[in-house]
């Protein structure tokens, strides 16, 4: 498209062209030429940051910032160049944006973080969203754990929840990280874990990372079911079977003094004959316990009182 459909038909300046294209020579003569333009929208509310942030446009990104272009306008999306860059996949831009070529105060810089696209998303979520892994990793490096666990979407789904949705098993390590352990996020309207969501999709890969990452097999969630039996409930067998693996109750007697049951976990059954093995010290239960038994004598038979002639059957 030449430069006169741009104008005409996006309403872009000079600069908006010149973002577009990368050219960082050109960027400059452009805002010498008219500094007003650092800011100025296009018919689709983009400024030329959000054009360079967009493309990936690191030196386009970093001259803008020193010009002291905006970085929080939100386009007719509700997009800023932060979520572009990040839905684009753009670490650097992220970076950029984020880092200390970006002189606005600390406040400005949470405050763009912290913006949501008409979508419901900031730009981590955008970056889950698009399974972009090196700007999800910038972006909950400047949030922090605590900004990570404020970030849902328009459904209440934290990062890792909407990462397993989308199967983007990838960005789960270190959105686990992030969110301070495989369980902390929970889905709003049916309390399900992360793991609860990857055994309802089937998504084996994910329910292994989950399962080296310590992810409970026992949480229930508002339904009461494990992950195992969401899986069983969704038709996902192979996920079942999985879990059930996963999660084996141990065979071992229980502590002496201890009633009930031992609920502690063994993972491989060979787990459960070394746990057996190193018990067999403990003094043997009474003999024939447990064991049906047989009497050998029959007891005496029970003479009942004979019914009046005429009776019936209740007398």
């Amino acid at each position: 498209m030449s430069f006169f459909k741009q104008r005409a038909l996006l309403g872009w300046t000079d600069l908006h062209a010149a973002a577009a294209a990368g050219d960082t020579a050109k960027v400059q003569l452009a805002v010498q030429k008219n500094t007003q333009d650092l800011d100025r929208v296009s018919r689709d509310g983009q400024t030329p940051m959000h054009l360079a942030a967009a493309n990936g446009f690191e030196a386009v990104v970093r001259e803008l910032l020193a010009r002291q272009a905006k970085t929080t306008v939100q386009d007719k999306a509700g997009r800023t160049p932060l979520h572009l860059a990040a839905a684009a996949g753009h670490a650097g831009c992220v970076r950029e944006l984020l880092g200390r070529n970006n002189r606005d105060s600390r406040e400005v810089k949470d405050y763009l973080l912290a913006l949501k696209d008409k979508e419901g998303n900031d730009a981590l979520m955008a970056a889950v969203v698009a399974g972009k892994e090196g700007a999800v990793k910038e972006l909950v490096q400047a949030l922090g754990e605590h900004g990570v666990r404020l970030c849902m979407d328009k459904c209440g789904h934290g990062p890792l929840q909407v990462a397993v949705q989308r199967h983007h098993v990838h960005l789960v390590p270190p959105l686990i990280a992030a969110a301070g352990g495989p369980d902390k996020e929970r889905d709003p309207a049916t309390g399900a874990t992360a793991l609860h969501t990857a055994a309802r999709l089937g998504l084996q890969a994910a329910i292994d990372v989950l399962l080296r990452h310590g992810a409970s097999t026992t949480t229930l969630d508002n339904a009461g079911r494990t992950a195992s039996e969401t899986a069983l409930a969704a038709g996902q067998h192979a996920a079942y079977r999985a879990l059930r693996e996963a999660f084996q109750p141990s065979t071992a007697p229980p502590p002496s003094g201890v009633g009930g049951y031992d609920h502690r976990l063994v993972q491989t059954p060979a787990a459960a004959t070394t746990a057996a093995a190193q018990s067999s010290a403990a003094p043997a239960p009474p003999s024939g316990l447990g064991r049906l038994q047989i009497p050998t004598e029959l007891p005496p038979a029970v003479l009942y009182p004979k019914a009046p002639e005429g009776a019936g059957v209740y007398f």
